[in-house]
Order: structure tokens, then C-alpha cells, then sequence
């Protein structure tokens, strides 16, 4: 009987969530992280600029953390994201 109001329970939510997507609603924590700001870190590294310093001269555009600095681990895994997987690890 659990078992079957478990299953119920998860296809109600893939609905949820589809209907959502459909809405043009994704869920999930907000990038901290455009496009320009990741090339921008790119490219001070680019410049060997060292990490700390990228940081502080990055702001965040939106959210919750709006006019903050991202932190260190942000603008690392933004640069080895473009590095590529196994890259810096």
C-alpha cells in the first residue's frame, strides 16, 4: 500500500514539474554567473590575474546576492568549466 501511494506521490510531482517547464518555470538556484562576467573572468585569467583578485572585481547582477562578489569557488568552477573535465582537478 506504501509502496503504491510513493509511486502516486512521484508521478504527481513529474507532472508538477512538467506543467511547470511548460510555464517557463525552472527550478533550481539561480546562476550566479552570466555569460559576460564568465568571459570577463576568462579572460583576466587569460592575464594570469590570480583567482582572489577576479573575485573582487566581479559583482553579482541579480538575485539575492545582488552587488556581492561571487565567491572563490564560483569563479573556480566557472574557469575550469571552460577548461574542460579532468582539467585543474
Amino acid at each position: 500500500m506504501a509502496e503504491s501511494e510513493r509511486e502516486y506521490i512521484r508521478e504527481m510531482s513529474l507532472e508538477g514539474q512538467a506543467s511547470a517547464r511548460e510555464r517557463g518555470r525552472h527550478g533550481g538556484r539561480p546562476k550566479v554567473f552570466d555569460d559576460d562576467m564568465a568571459a570577463y573572468a576568462r579572460s583576466l585569467r587569460e592575464r594570469d590575474v590570480p583567482v582572489p583578485e577576479i573575485a573582487a572585481k566581479l559583482v553579482i547582477p541579480a538575485g539575492k546576492n545582488k552587488g556581492r562578489h561571487p565567491s572563490l569557488a564560483s569563479v573556480y568552477r566557472v574557469l575550469a568549466e571552460e577548461a574542460g573535465p579532468g582539467v585543474g582537478a
